[in-house]
């Protein structure tokens, strides 16, 4: 009889497993935590939940399902829209202005303090009268003092007190053209008596500022017989001499280029030739850059004097420049171009 009980037993155990979708395991596959129970409890042997594993019965989290369950409820984010109008309870209230005190060392807010009280005792500026509009200096007065002064006359316009030669030496030259000039628009006859009178520019002064430069140049080399002059290291310490000699040079022949003085530009180049020509030749050809380009300058306003000059050069002053144009072109053959202008001349006088 009690193997026919378990036999239906193990029937509707069956049936109950087939119905809830648990698929039915042989006694073998079972597990030993049921075997286990069912030795601790025999009582469960002939209960219908006796071959059922304990996964079924009471199932064991998964690793992932207990991290979610740490985790703690999930919470629906705050959202906010223009026409709900829902603010956030997280939001930080905002401060007055007028609440908040700024800080600031003590001579900044005496500073202001002043500041503060001078604009209220400033008057109105719709109220207040043309007459302080007028006291009130403005910025087209500020920049017009420079004019005033220009415009002032001399404190010695007697003839006893200080000799006119030695006026007009403290004066610039832009203020002997203005003068000149406006004498000039006065007097249109003047102009004549003033160009008859016009000598030649005199290069006097340029010589001694390009002698001045060379010597220079000679001064920053070393003294020693032991250091070579003309290397590297002698370069470096002339570098600078040599730059402003060449600035001078360029400076002193455009000023005559520009005034159209071109007789007396033809013999500013005779002049400056031999100074740069007394220049150190340095050992390495690239340190020589300097030299070459202060002949090749001079050479460009040679052959722009005789162009310009023609005939009104002179005879004199072209033979003289003919006599010294071989030895010139040993040290730049640009001032062969020059040959063609000096055949042209010399086949016109």
């Amino acid at each position: 009889m009690a193997n026919l009980e378990i036999t239906r037993t193990r029937t509707a155990l069956a049936e109950i497993a087939t119905e809830l979708g648990i698929p039915m395991q042989h006694p073998s596959a079972i597990p030993f935590a049921a075997t286990r129970r069912n030795a601790l409890n025999p009582g469960l042997i002939d209960s219908p939940a006796a071959n059922i594993p304990d996964s079924y019965l009471s199932p064991r989290m998964s690793p992932d399902e207990a991290v979610i369950q740490q985790r703690g409820r999930r919470r629906v984010p705050i959202m906010w829209s223009p026409e709900k109008g829902l603010q956030s309870p997280n939001k930080t209230p905002t401060k007055s202005i007028s609440a908040m005190t700024l800080r600031s060392s003590p001579r900044k807010r005496s500073l202001i303090k002043e500041l503060s009280s001078a604009r209220i005792s400033e008057p109105d500026a719709s109220n207040s009268s043309p007459t302080t509009k007028r006291n009130t200096p403005s910025k087209g007065s500020l920049g017009s003092a420079k004019k005033i002064r220009l415009q002032e006359g001399s404190i010695y316009r007697s003839k006893d007190e200080v000799p006119l030669e030695i006026l007009l030496k403290g004066y610039s030259q832009e203020q002997l053209i203005s003068m000149i000039t406006g004498m000039i628009q006065a007097n249109p006859k003047l102009e004549d008596t003033i160009r008859s009178e016009l000598p030649i520019p005199d290069i006097a002064p340029l010589e001694e500022q390009l002698g001045y430069q060379k010597k220079n140049i000679f001064k920053s080399l070393p003294v020693t017989r032991l250091v070579s002059k003309t290397d590297s290291p002698a370069f470096a310490r002339a570098a600078t001499h040599l730059a402003a000699f060449k600035k001078t040079l360029i400076d002193q022949s455009q000023t005559l280029q520009n005034s159209k003085h071109w007789d007396a530009l033809l013999d500013y180049v005779i002049m400056a030739w031999n100074y740069v020509r007394s220049t150190p030749t340095w050992d390495n050809h690239a340190h020589n850059a300097v030299r070459r380009h202060c002949f090749k300058i001079l050479s460009y306003h040679a052959n722009s004097a005789l162009k310009n000059g023609s005939t009104a050069l002179g005879k004199e002053r072209i033979d003289r420049f003919q006599a010294k144009l071989k030895s010139m072109a040993t040290d730049c053959e640009d001032i062969n171009d020059c040959n063609v202008c000096l055949g042209y001349l010399l086949n016109k006088m």
